[in-house]
């Protein structure tokens, strides 16, 4: 966890204590434990070096989960890494900022599997085994801010993202899986960048996704009006009670927009989409369509059988008063789009 992306660290820290959520207590040993990896992941950086250096394409598929924040993109990504044959950045590997690679290639058999359970802490999951954002990874490329991403990045860091992807196919002969929010910014530029790439987008009622954030705010941010999430940006109007509502539906209304227009420069076969809801009532379907049409691998129905996620999440948690502002700001911008 990075906390320059948070305003109130502190205060976050607090929250996360006094919780009772066992997965923040799970982040908040991680980011000790990543600490006392520091003389290690020192270490193994020089064998990075090497190995990045005799780096040889593959052939292997990259997925990568989009989505906006809340969006259910953190349910999907740890859903297909249980039942594809994919490798992914656990949240052991990412202890090692400098050399992941090679922490894998030394420890993956003592890594233990991700645990069985979907519970998360706002995009992140519990257990040493558990997929991870890859945060540290990204942001070789992308810079350190999590909401936003570049336009484009210079030829020498594409090169790099291709040496390192191709590294870690070759290392782990798996395909290779990821969920990283902000990623939702840039799929067109890794289309181009990588030449057996696949976008998975969940997509939630807007609705919810504005009440879930607002609800994240207030948790990770201490206020409703200080920004999270992708594209975010701080409440200015201190003088409307409710403003930070209509600043998180553009928030959400912007993201959409982004995901829709990038999503029409990538081809539609190596672009998979599903709503929240139909994802949550049949979660088997994606998880065939992205095995056979990214993977060409067959799952069976019986491993599949009665998988089902609760939308619980999808219903009113806000006042009244509030639940009415989303829902007419949001409408506004839809009108206000079809216009123009």
């Amino acid at each position: 966890m990075s906390y320059s992306n948070f305003k109130d660290p502190i205060g976050l820290l607090k929250r996360m204590l006094l919780s009772g959520n066992k997965t923040a207590y799970s982040i908040l040993f991680r980011e000790f434990f990543t600490k006392l990896m520091i003389p290690i992941d020192l270490l193994l950086r020089n064998s990075e070096k090497r190995k990045l250096k005799k780096s040889n394409d593959s052939s292997l598929p990259i997925i990568l989960v989009l989505g906006g924040s809340r969006s259910g993109t953190t349910l999907l990504y740890q859903t297909l890494e249980r039942y594809l044959p994919v490798s992914y950045i656990s949240n052991f590997i990412a202890s090692f900022v400098n050399s992941p690679i090679s922490a894998y290639k030394l420890f993956h058999r003592l890594i233990p599997k991700s645990i069985e359970s979907y519970q998360s802490y706002f995009g992140s999951v519990q257990g040493f085994g558990g997929p991870n954002d890859a945060f540290f990874l990204w942001n070789r490329w992308l810079g350190e801010d999590r909401n936003h991403a570049p336009e484009d990045i210079s030829e020498e860091s594409k090169m790099e993202m291709r040496t390192f992807f191709n590294t870690w196919l070759n290392t782990t002969k798996k395909p290779f899986l990821n969920k990283n929010n902000r990623n939702s910014l840039c799929a067109p530029m890794f289309d181009k960048i990588f030449p057996n790439i696949f976008f998975v987008e969940i997509y939630r009622d807007p609705v919810f996704v504005v009440q879930s954030i607002i609800l994240s705010r207030r948790t990770v941010q201490g206020s409703d009006k200080v920004g999270w999430g992708l594209l975010a940006k701080d409440t200015e109007n201190h003088e409307d009670p409710l403003a930070y509502i209509d600043d998180i539906c553009h928030q959400v209304f912007e993201v959409n927009q982004t995901l829709a227009k990038n999503r029409a420069k990538i081809n539609p076969k190596k672009y998979f989409r599903v709503s929240y809801e139909k994802f949550c009532e049949n979660p088997s379907d994606i998880i065939k369509l992205v095995s056979n049409q990214a993977l060409d691998y067959t799952i069976t129905d019986k491993t599949l059988a009665n998988l089902k996620f609760s939308m619980a999440s999808n219903g009113q948690r806000l006042t009244d008063v509030e639940f009415i502002r989303i829902k007419n700001c949001l409408k506004n911008l839809q009108d206000k789009n079809k216009v123009a």
